[in-house]
């Protein structure tokens, strides 16, 4: 087996061989989890290695037998960001993805010809979970590489069909991470983000580097 760490929620998970190089939901905490893929002779020693446990893998963590999953998380915001800043969003309001376009951000199903075909593209989750009151907070932020060929073009096939392009986890650099800090300043209300320290500190800090931020992650968070 395979072991893979959820960029979220940081457990660990057993993955089968059969699934590197491709992406999965983790089932702890929902996040899209890339299992990176394996030259063939690594590949075929983890086949015979199959049945022996990896110590460290948190037990009962291991991938469904089913298909990664195809779906964005319901409950979360999704972001893509280039090298100037913000290029598409996505929350479910029925909308679907909406396109930069100049100053303005317009529906992509109806503006296909707007969908850049190529760039060095990031899809940025940010993660949201609801208390006990009910009211929503903002839990995590994780960051992935997209395809630098046809990764939003997909977005023509269904709002879904992005994560098919995504390659592992990435960092953001300083001009993304203030693109992204606008955007939860200007969509959420102060008490959604500003109680997660750790997350405003990275966002902030244009001098760390990081695939992504939690609260069960962060050094300085006990």
């Amino acid at each position: 087996m395979l072991t893979v760490v959820c960029p979220s929620c940081q457990a660990n998970l057993r993955v089968r061989p059969e699934l590197a190089g491709r992406a999965g939901k983790c089932p702890k905490c929902g996040a899209i989890v890339h299992v990176p893929a394996l030259e063939p002779e690594a590949e075929a020693e983890r086949r015979v290695e199959n049945g022996r446990s990896d110590g460290d893998s948190d037990a009962g963590n291991e991938f469904p037998d089913i298909e990664p999953t195809d779906r964005l998380v319901r409950d979360y915001h999704y972001l893509v960001v280039d090298r100037k800043g913000l290029v598409a969003t996505w929350e479910n309001n029925g909308q679907g993805w909406m396109i930069r376009s100049g100053t303005t951000f317009v529906r992509a199903v109806r503006n296909a010809d707007k969908l850049p075909g190529q760039g060095d593209f990031k899809l940025v989750e940010l993660q949201l979970t609801k208390t006990e009151e009910g009211s929503h907070r903002l839990k995590g932020l994780a960051v992935y590489q997209l395809a630098p060929r046809y990764a939003l073009t997909r977005i023509e096939r269904g709002e879904d069909a992005i994560l098919q392009a995504v390659r592992g986890p990435a960092p953001l650099s300083k001009e993304q991470k203030t693109a992204v800090f606008a955007y939860i300043r200007e969509k959420f209300m102060r008490p959604i983000w500003e109680d997660h320290a750790a997350l405003v500190d990275y966002l902030t800090n244009l001098d760390y580097h990081s695939p992504g931020i939690s609260l069960h992650t962060h050094p300085f968070v006990t």
